[in-house]
């Protein structure tokens, strides 16, 4: 499918449906008074607004528009409106996309990666890695460049590959909903980011009613997926009186191999052996072959658990979450490296009230992260020979603790002006060495390549945070609102002197040790971030937004300090899933992204019917992108291509500039409702984004073409059914650098189903119904087979082939509370 081809249908798509939202707000529409608020605890109050209101207050929302509806005072009850218009699944307002709850219930049974729940919002997309650990993208930018947290913790990847990103650590099924800013984040929200942010929440804790003395209560489901036989459950149970609860959710998630919707290769052995080397696995089962639709290295296993203890007393609440997950395997098809043990328990306690005067929030947390990362069974694992030295697999072994804690208060000025004032200590801890391989070498030989010592990556890496804000939002009338914020960032980063396996890791001409050891490790950046935002909201159908952003960003560990230009150890360092080589640069300044946007939000007061668009623009300076490693720094070898168009090549990171800009839209229509075959909706979303590197001319890497998604909605007694199509142009602007790989347009079909009844819900349905085959176009190279850790030479994965996306999968899930 050709890219005009794409946007002329996904446009004419949305105009239809501004058409038809025009058209029918233009109707005169029946009064609706939705209920007044009803007191709520302090502690679910606290989830829903976010911040605890103080009694004076106004809302921390949009404006209200004016209306010349009756409304009725606070404290006189309404009866519920007899047909309800069921809201958008996706609701913004200041930049702020909320996933609610209801959407996450509707999407976790077709997938165990918690970044696929932000598949319907707008500008967002996905970096497939492995099959529970997507690396989110928002409006071009993703990663590290985002701002993301699981229930209120900054979570780092503690992994060379990052495999494994922050939202890896909560089950879809844990989710209670999710807060996205695309461009626009305001100083109180986060920083050490230059991008969008990411807020994920758990379910807020249940307490008994006055009327109840004791809550108890349940849930138990389970899942199948048939590509990749994939299958899962879940449990959480509650107790809880008017004060107390407390709460236990576990998760499980299971999957093999998916296949593709066709054939892209022969049906072949995962990997070659000689007669020097071995052909079995890291379990010691004989070498597997994967069928000539089977993607290699995409199965996996993990388990979640969380206990959460909460205590709530008039308007105080405390909070205290303890979590463990154990991943004891996940591949990946666009790493040479597989997971081969994630275990992490993080303690997280959180306290929320509500004084005359605002609230008041206060949290730390504590995260141990143990990383392994090794062969499994679609890779190589015995290297060398068995005449010489035979290695057993390259283990990369990683320790990590995230520590910090958060102080804000939102002050009421006036009736007009609230301030918010607080400040955030992180203090982020990491160690990773890569253990000898052999252990032990054969009596003969005194060293090996990879021994006979640990490899020392990084030594006692620190990267530590001291944040401080102040953010003044100002509601002037009920049609103005504005938003002023200034944050700034102090990162102090570090690590200790290194070695390699043997002294020749630190062998001449370019003796990296010696150099990386003898220079000034240490660094400090002061990051600062300003906001401005404005909305405007002349009547109830009408809302528009606009602002300016500042933002910042400091390296991660491995940008700065991965030290080596051996082509082995810079194998197993990129997270970017290229199949490329990296080497860290220790010169990187910070990033500083200046992101002007603006938002048009046009609805009928009940929100039946919407369109809503919003064109951005971001330049960053001092971009981190890559350059082709130079001599001075990776020698002369064949082995790294300086130049070529093709193959994988050897990178240095490197500060260059950027610009990035786009559209995001979507559009909702209620199309019909209370007919003998219930309520239909449709709904659509676009976006486009475009990133160049202005100092070399070329694309960014990894920019998701043109997309749209569009669906039909049908809703009866308990019921609701839907179509989707997800349309995505060709991906042909590529970055020549990295040699990145194009991919073409394609179109999937989807079907799902809910039923619900009582306690009893089941959903099921297929998606990618033709068996379509496509290549992904966020995937990378696919590297899942075979010897990945062979350089450029023929044994390894060839270049030039995307990771497939994946063929036709029916699902069911069931739920059942009690």
């Amino acid at each position: 499918m050709s890219r005009s081809q794409l946007m002329r249908g996904a446009s004419l798509a949305i105009i239809m449906l501004a058409s038809t939202a025009t058209a029918q707000a233009e109707t005169v529409l029946p009064v609706v008074n939705i209920g007044a608020a009803r007191h709520r605890p302090a502690l679910a109050a606290a989830h829903n607004n976010r911040r605890p209101p103080a009694p004076s207050a106004r809302t921390a929302e949009a404006p209200a528009p004016r209306s010349s509806a009756p409304v009725a005072p606070p404290e006189a009850p309404v009866a519920p409106p007899q047909a309800p218009v069921a809201p958008p699944k996706v609701i913004t307002t200041l930049g702020n996309a909320i996933v609610t709850h209801e959407e996450v219930e509707a999407v976790a049974p077709r997938t165990s990666d918690t970044a696929q729940l932000l598949r319907d919002v707008p500008g967002a997309a996905v970096y497939n890695n492995g099959g529970v650990s997507g690396l989110p993208v928002l409006d071009g930018l993703g990663d590290d460049r985002l701002h993301v947290t699981i229930g209120g913790v900054p979570v780092l990847s503690a992994c060379a590959n990052h495999m494994n990103p922050p939202l890896s650590y909560i089950a879809p099924f844990q989710v209670g909903d999710i807060r996205v800013f695309n461009n626009i984040v305001p100083v109180s929200v986060g920083g050490d980011s230059v991008g969008g942010a990411i807020l994920v929440d758990p379910a807020p804790p249940a307490f008994a009613s006055p009327a109840q003395p004791l809550l108890t209560k349940g849930e138990i489901g389970s899942y199948f997926r048939s590509n990749g036989s994939a299958y899962g459950g879940n449990l959480s149970t509650t107790a809880a009186t008017q004060n107390f609860s407390l709460s236990y959710k576990g998760s499980y998630a299971r999957s093999q191999n998916y296949t593709a919707g066709g054939n892209f290769q022969l049906w072949h052995p995962a990997y070659l052996w000689t007669n020097n080397t071995l052909p079995f696995t890291i379990t010691g089962a004989f070498t597997p072959w994967l069928n000539a639709n089977e993607v290699g290295s995409t199965s996996y296993q993990a388990q979640n658990h969380d206990i959460v203890a909460a205590f709530q007393h008039e308007n105080h609440s405390l909070k205290v979450d303890f979590s463990l997950q154990h991943i004891p395997y996940q591949n990946y098809p666009n790493q040479r490296m597989d997971m081969t043990e994630n275990r992490s328990i993080i303690g997280n306690a959180l306290y929320q009230g509500v004084y005359d005067w605002g609230s008041l929030e206060a949290q730390a947390y504590y995260q141990a992260i143990r990383h392994i990362m090794d062969f499994n069974a679609d890779k190589q694992y015995y290297y060398g020979s068995l005449t010489t030295i035979l290695a057993p697999g390259m283990p990369m072994d990683t320790a990590a603790q995230n520590a910090g804690g958060k102080l804000r208060a939102d002050i009421v000025l006036t009736d007009v002006h609230k301030l918010k004032v607080g400040g955030e200590v992180q203090q982020y801890h990491y160690d990773e060495w890569w253990p000898p391989s052999p252990a032990i070498l054969p009596p003969r030989y005194k060293t090996g390549g990879m021994a006979p010592w640990s490899f020392q990556n990084i030594n006692n890496g620190q990267r530590n945070r001291i944040d401080v804000f102040a953010e003044l939002e100002s509601r002037w009338n009920p049609e103005w609102m504005t938003q002023l914020g200034v944050r700034n960032d102090t990162v102090f980063m570090s690590t200790d002197p290194v070695h390699g396996y043997n002294p020749g890791y630190d062998s001449g001409p370019l003796f990296p040790a010696t150099k990386f050891n003898a220079a000034n490790r240490s660094r400090i950046d002061q990051n600062w971030d300003l906001t401005a935002q404005t909305v405007y909201t002349p009547n109830a159908m009408q809302t528009y937004t606009i602002g300016y952003s500042q933002k910042a960003r400091s390296p991660n560990l491995y940008e700065r300090y991965a030290w080596s230009p051996a082509i082995m150890p810079m194998e197993m360092i990129g997270w970017f899933g290229d199949g490329n080589y990296y080497v860290g640069n220790l010169n990187l300044q910070p990033e500083i992204a200046h992101t002007a946007s603006a938002t048009a939000d046009w609805h009928d007061p009940a929100r039946g019917l919407s369109l809503q668009v919003t064109p951005y623009f971001t330049y960053i300076s001092n971009y981190i992108d890559v350059q082709r490693c130079p001599p001075w720094v990776c020698g002369t070898s064949a082995m790294n291509n300086l130049t070529g168009l093709t193959g994988f090549v050897s990178l240095q990171f490197i500060n260059q500039n950027a610009r990035i800009f786009g559209v995001d839209a979507s559009a909702r229509a209620l199309l019909a409702k209370d007919t003998p075959l219930g309520d239909f909706t449709a709904k659509g979303i676009l976006g486009y984004v475009n990133g160049q590197n202005t100092v070399t001319g070329g694309s960014l890497y990894q920019m998701m073409p043109i997309n749209s998604k569009l669906s039909l909605e049908q809703t009866l007694w308990g019921w609701t059914n839907a179509v989707e199509a997800e349309l995505v142009g060709a991906k042909n602007r590529v970055e020549q650098v990295r040699n990145e790989v194009k991919t073409g347009g394609y179109t999937l079909i989807n079907l799902r189903s809910t039923y619900e009844w009582k306690n009893i819900r089941v959903d099921f349905g297929v998606e990618n119904v033709f068996n379509s085959f496509y290549y992904l176009p966020l995937g990378g190279a696919y590297v899942g087979y075979g010897a990945t850790m062979s350089g450029p030479l023929p044994v390894g994965p060839a270049w030039g082939i995307a990771v497939p996306g994946m063929g036709r999968s029916f699902y069911v899930a069931t739920r059942v509370k009690f």
